[in-house]
C-alpha cells in the first residue's frame, strides 16, 4: 500500500511538471454577489466543489453595490480574485480600463460557450470593441404584473391585459381609486440604475434612442411616465422607491399594475392575497416595437488573475445546461436561448418572461455607462417632479450623453 501511494505521488508530481494536471491543488478565488442562501448559483458552486475536490472555490460574498469598488481597489493593489460576477452594464467600463482579461481566444476555443446559442442582448453585454471580456451568467428582464381581481372590479377583462400605451393609460385611469388609496400603475423611477433599467424599454418602444434624446419619439417615452404621475395614476413614491418596494406596494394592494421582474415570482406566490398575472410590456401605438430591459450578472476574470485558465474552466462549468437551468428556481432566466425550462413553476409567467428575453436589450455596452445612466436618472427625476418638461429634461441629458457617444460611438445606442 505504501509503495503504491509513493508511486501515485510520483506520477502526480510528474504530471504536474509536464502540465497534465497543472492546476491540481489550486483554489479558485471568487468574488460574487450571491447573498441569498437559496441562490441557485451557490448550489452550482457547491456542485463544482463536489466534482472538483482538487480545485475548490474559495468564495467571498460582496454586496451588489460594493463589488465594483472592491474590484477597483483590488486592481490598484494587485490583490485580485481569479473570478468575479459583475452587473452586465459595467463590463465595457471595466474592459476599457484594462481591468478584465480578454477572453476572446478562450471563448472561441470553447465547446460549451457558443455565441449563436445566447440571447442577443445577453451576449452583447459581454463584448467591448469587438473583443470578449465576459460570459453571460444569469439573466432577468421586465414585464407587467397585474391584479386580476382589481381588473374585474373595474369592469376590465383580466384575460385581455393592456397591449399598447393607449390601453395601459386607459386601464391605469380606470383602476386608480383615490378613495381606496389605489394607484393604477407602479414602476421605479428612483435615481439609481434601477430607474434607468425600468425606463429604457419605453424609450426603445417609442422609437427613440440615446443618440437622439431630443427627438419627439424620445420625449414621448418620458412624457408617458410623467403623465402617469401628473394625472395621479402613479404615486409620487415611484421617485424614491426601488423595484422591490414598488412590488411590495402592489402586493399590499396600493397599485393595480406594476413593472417588475421574474425575481418576484416566489414572493408573489407566497404573499399575494389576490389573483395576479403577468403580461408582456405594452408597446407604443403605431410603432409596435417590442422591447424590455436586460438585467443579470456576467462572469469575468480580472486582469492579473493568478489562475486564469482554471477560472475559465469554472465559467464553462457554470455555462453548461444543467447549471444554467437552475436559474429559474431563483427567479432568473438562463441567458442561453436554446435552453428551455421543463415543467417550470408559474408556466404562464415563465413564457412571458422568456418572450421578453427575446427582445431584451443590453444597457450599452459603453465605457461611460455610469455617466450615461446618471444623466437619464436626472432627466426622469426632474420631469416626474414637474421641475422641467420632459423635452427640457431630455435636452439637458442629451448635452451630457451626446459627447460621450461621439467619443465612443456604439451601434444601437
Amino acid at each position: 500500500m505504501k509503495q503504491s501511494l509513493k508511486q501515485g505521488l510520483a506520477f502526480a508530481t510528474a504530471m504536474f511538471m509536464l502540465g497534465g494536471t497543472a492546476f491540481a491543488g489550486e483554489k479558485i478565488v471568487m468574488w460574487h454577489i450571491f447573498g441569498n442562501a437559496t441562490e441557485p448559483s451557490l448550489a452550482n458552486i457547491a456542485k463544482w466543489d463536489k466534482t472538483h475536490p482538487d480545485n475548490l472555490i474559495d468564495q467571498k460574498f460582496i454586496p451588489f453595490g460594493q463589488l465594483s469598488q472592491q474590484l477597483i481597489k483590488g486592481i490598484a493593489t494587485g490583490d485580485v480574485p481569479d473570478l468575479i460576477t459583475i452587473d452586465n452594464p459595467v463590463v465595457a467600463s471595466f474592459a476599457s480600463q484594462g481591468a478584465l482579461e480578454d477572453l476572446t481566444s478562450l471563448v472561441k476555443g470553447s465547446q460549451v460557450i457558443k455565441k449563436e446559442n445566447y440571447f442577443t442582448g445577453s451576449w452583447n453585454t459581454t463584448v467591448w470593441n469587438g473583443q470578449q471580456f465576459a460570459v453571460p451568467g444569469e439573466a432577468n428582464t421586465l414585464a407587467l404584473y397585474y391584479n386580476a381581481d382589481m381588473f374585474r372590479e373595474k369592469g376590465l377583462d383580466p384575460d385581455k391585459p393592456p397591449r399598447t400605451w393607449a390601453e395601459v393609460k386607459a386601464a391605469a385611469e380606470k383602476l386608480t381609486d383615490p378613495a381606496k388609496n389605489v394607484y393604477g400603475i407602479g414602476f421605479s423611477a428612483i435615481q439609481s440604475e434601477e430607474g434607468t433599467f425600468q425606463w429604457l424599454p419605453f424609450l426603445q418602444q417609442s422609437g427613440g434612442n440615446l443618440k437622439d434624446l431630443t427627438s419627439a419619439d424620445s420625449v414621448a417615452a418620458l412624457t408617458l411616465w410623467s403623465d402617469f404621475v401628473k394625472n395621479g395614476q402613479a404615486s409620487k413614491d415611484v421617485l424614491v422607491k426601488r423595484q422591490f418596494e414598488m412590488t411590495s406596494a402592489f402586493l399590499g394592494g396600493a397599485s393595480a399594475m406594476v413593472i417588475s421582474g421574474p425575481w418576484e415570482l416566489q414572493r408573489m406566490d407566497k404573499d399575494a392575497k389576490f389573483e395576479w398575472r403577468v403580461a408582456t410590456l405594452p408597446v407604443r401605438d403605431g410603432k409596435n416595437i417590442e422591447a424590455s430591459a436586460l438585467g443579470g450578472y456576467v462572469w469575468g476574470i480580472p486582469k492579473g488573475a493568478k489562475n486564469r485558465d482554471l477560472a475559465f474552466k469554472v465559467i464553462e462549468f457554470m455555462s453548461e445546461p444543467d447549471q444554467l437551468k437552475q436559474a429559474w428556481s431563483g427567479g432568473r432566466l438562463p441567458p442561453v436561448a436554446t435552453i428551455t425550462i421543463e415543467n417550470p413553476t408559474n408556466p404562464k409567467a415563465y413564457e412571458v418572461f422568456r418572450k421578453q428575453m427575446e427582445v431584451a436589450k443590453a444597457r450599452g455596452p459603453h465605457p461611460a455607462w455610469p455617466q450615461i445612466s446618471a444623466a437619464i436618472q436626472t432627466a426622469i427625476q426632474t420631469s416626474l417632479t414637474g421641475r422641467s418638461s420632459p423635452a427640457d429634461a431630455l435636452q439637458k441629458a442629451s448635452a451630457v450623453i451626446k459627447p460621450l457617444l461621439d467619443k465612443n460611438p456604439i451601434e444601437g445606442l
